[in-house]
């Protein structure tokens, strides 16, 4: 029976100028993993789901609310893998405020413990309940009026999760695979805080200097959508990556790192298939 140490990684008191809120929670049995004869292994050279199996960029503010802004994005994306339509911006409020079993509002969370929450309360739209935390940098009081537009009906991790020490071993062909077939995956990585990779400082391009796949670097939840194996422009294989620090970070709210390169960032550390459907 695995019941790891929750670790505390990188929120609001961190040096850098962004919020992260990844917070790594107990439970008494693994998480399912989607078997790997489920996934199409004869994957694309390139793929690209931002361009319409995504709602817009967000931005947690200074609320180590990552961790449900992630979930959150991957449960839109999920209906839209579903049903061909995005629904409305859904509440990343109502993880945040109201799911107080095991995540921790702005001194945050997990994207499995979030999922488990959804999957018993179910989904609250943006405009019904919208975001206020990260504005406040506080987690509140919650008042929530339980209207809910969707449901979770599930969760498998994308390929084994790795939990603990050195993670440079797992499979980004699987994980490349499977974002592929099922669409934007709800992941958590390492943001090279006080590394020469460190997410803070880029700009635009595939991420420079070092990031690495180190289980216990890893302090930050996002969402991949996309990577290019072949680039046309000469340039290096990359995983694009939405992240919740707002359109005024990176590349319009995105970030590419290198793909193949041993699980730079921990991309493939945590990833989380989520399954949705609106009301």
């Amino acid at each position: 029976m695995w019941r790891p140490m929750a670790v505390m990684m990188a929120l609001v008191g961190s040096a850098s100028a962004y919020s992260r809120g990844f917070v790594r929670q107990p439970h008494e049995k693994d998480y399912p993993t989607l078997p790997l004869e489920a996934i199409n292994m004869a994957a694309p050279d390139r793929v690209d789901w931002s361009v319409n199996a995504t709602t817009p960029v967000k931005d947690q503010g200074q609320c180590g609310s990552c961790w449900a802004f992630s979930t959150t994005e991957g449960v839109e994306s999920a209906i839209f893998m579903a049903t061909g339509k995005l629904p409305a911006p859904l509440s990343t409020e109502e993880l945040v405020s109201c799911d107080k079993g095991a995540d921790a509002g702005c001194n945050g969370g997990d994207i499995p413990t979030a999922c488990k929450y959804l999957e018993k309360h179910g989904v609250a739209s943006a405009t019904d309940y919208p975001d206020h935390s990260s504005k406040s940098g506080r987690t509140g009081k919650c008042q929530w009026d339980k209207k809910t537009v969707a449901t979770v009906s599930s969760f498998k991790y994308a390929l084994p999760a790795c939990s603990r020490g050195d993670c440079s071993k797992q499979n980004e062909e699987t994980l490349a695979a499977a974002l592929a077939q099922y669409g934007p995956i709800s992941i958590c990585i390492n943001s090279g805080d006080g590394q020469s990779g460190d997410w803070a400082k880029y700009k635009s391009g595939i991420l420079k200097g070092s990031c690495k796949a180190k289980a216990n670097l890893v302090d930050h939840c996002v969402q991949l959508v996309g990577y290019d194996k072949s680039p046309s422009n000469g340039d290096a294989a990359y995983w694009k990556i939405r992240n919740s620090w707002g359109k005024s970070f990176g590349e319009e709210g995105f970030i590419r790192i290198p793909y193949g390169k041993e699980n730079t960032c921990c991309v493939a550390c945590e990833a989380v298939i989520i399954s949705a459907k609106p009301l």
